[in-house]
């Protein structure tokens, strides 16, 4: 069995996943997707690579296991906490008149982002059961989202998060791990999605708020600019679209504007 990943084969993976992820490999890349691919490449009982990408090709249905072997899914909860302190002050000031939100967590990875959001708003609203609140979490990966869905996480998981909010949305296993609670759950629709391929037109009404954090990092400048423009125009106005710390918005867009590092607002109609 040959598990060398040569050009060729790697020139196959780059730009199958480009086309279907969006996600550009440089050829720094090429160790990375040799050590992600070879366990699968084995447990196929495979010859190579290439075998490995017909076997793709032929079972299209597994084109998000390409897509788990090649990407990292860290999160943590109540991650980059200066957008949690704007949207303190921001979603009641903007949105106590109506009640009414919706948010998309739109790479939700194994939970911690949309459940975040559930739990902030539970806390920051005295009355948010008054409220018609509902959340959307996607991602590629259908076996993250079931781990999502299941919302059971290691001590390790909640480390850094105030005993009162473990008290009050978690309940712990017989087998040592913490749940979400049936109030946080019951707040979230996860749907699979591809932000890169998916057809942005199944979104009937827009969001008040998108999360998109540390996606654009897997994209290159085309992409990036595709997936920002499809998110926008699903923006309700002053509605806001959130991106990692470590990411920008380099092209201009009238439509949007800066209230905040990593923040973003849509100019109202």
């Amino acid at each position: 069995m040959n598990l060398e990943l040569s050009p060729k084969e790697f020139a196959l993976f780059k730009n199958l996943i480009y086309q279907e992820f969006g996600i550009a490999l440089s050829e720094r890349k090429k160790t990375l997707v040799q050590t992600r691919l070879r366990k699968w490449v084995q447990s196929l009982g495979l010859p190579n690579y290439e075998a490995l990408y017909k076997h793709v090709e032929q079972n299209p249905h597994e084109l998000v296991l390409l897509a788990d072997a090649i990407t990292t899914n860290v999160t943590s909860f109540f991650r980059e906490e200066s957008q949690w302190l704007f949207l303190e002050k921001h979603i009641p000031k903007t949105y106590s008149k109506t009640k009414r939100l919706r948010i998309w967590s739109s790479a939700c990875s194994s939970g911690q982002e949309p459940y975040t959001i559930a739990m902030f708003l539970q806390e920051i609203l005295p009355d948010a059961h008054t409220w018609d609140i509902k959340i959307l979490a996607t991602d590629l990966s259908y076996d993250i989202l079931k781990k999502a869905q299941q919302g059971h996480y290691r001590a390790k998981d909640l480390e850094g998060m105030p005993k009162k909010l473990m008290n009050k949305y978690f309940s712990k296993t017989p087998d040592g791990l913490y749940a979400i609670s049936k109030q946080l759950k019951e707040m979230i629709v996860f749907r699979s999605f591809n932000l890169v391929t998916g057809n942005y037109k199944l979104f009937s009404r827009p969001f008040d708020c998108i999360f998109c954090r540390n996606v654009m990092i897997y994209f290159d400048k085309p992409t990036q600019e595709k997936v920002i423009d499809n998110l926008v125009n699903l923006i309700s106005p002053k509605g806001l679209l959130l991106i990692g710390h470590s990411e920008s918005i380099t092209r201009h867009d009238a439509r949007i504007s800066s209230v905040s590092p990593s923040i973003y607002e849509k100019r109202g109609a």
